[in-house]
C-alpha cells in the first residue's frame, strides 16, 4: 500500500514514483505481454457530515513511454513523497467498485 498523488489523464489514473523503486521493480516481469494488475483506492471523508465514499479501481499498471511523459508532466502531478520521482505509472481501469459511507 503506497499513498500517491494522482491525476486522471485520457481515462487512466497517472501517478509518479521513483525509478528503481518497489513499483518499478514489480513491473519488471521479464515477460512480454504480461500485465501486472493492481488496485487503486480513493477515499473521501466529510467529518462534519459524517459521511464519505470509497472507490476501488483495478487494472493493469504500465510505465509511461518517454514520448508520453512530456504530455503527462504538463498536468502538474506532484509526487506524494517528494524528491526525485520521475517515473510515471498509468493504471487503465478495468473494474470499478465503490460505496458510500454513512455514520450511524
Amino acid at each position: 500500500m503506497l499513498p500517491v498523488n494522482y491525476k486522471m489523464h485520457d481515462g487512466a489514473i497517472v501517478f509518479r514514483t521513483a525509478a528503481g523503486g518497489a513499483m518499478d521493480q514489480d513491473l519488471n516481469t521479464g515477460l512480454e505481454g504480461v500485465d501486472i494488475k493492481i488496485a487503486f483506492e480513493i477515499d473521501m471523508f466529510d467529518e462534519t457530515n459524517r459521511e464519505g465514499w470509497s472507490v476501488l479501481v483495478q487494472g493493469p499498471a504500465h510505465r509511461l513511454a518517454p514520448e508520453e511523459t512530456a504530455e503527462v508532466a504538463g498536468t502538474g502531478i506532484s509526487p506524494w513523497a517528494g524528491g526525485e520521482r520521475q517515473l510515471y505509472i498509468r493504471i487503465l481501469p478495468q473494474q470499478i467498485t465503490g460505496r458510500r459511507i454513512h455514520a450511524m
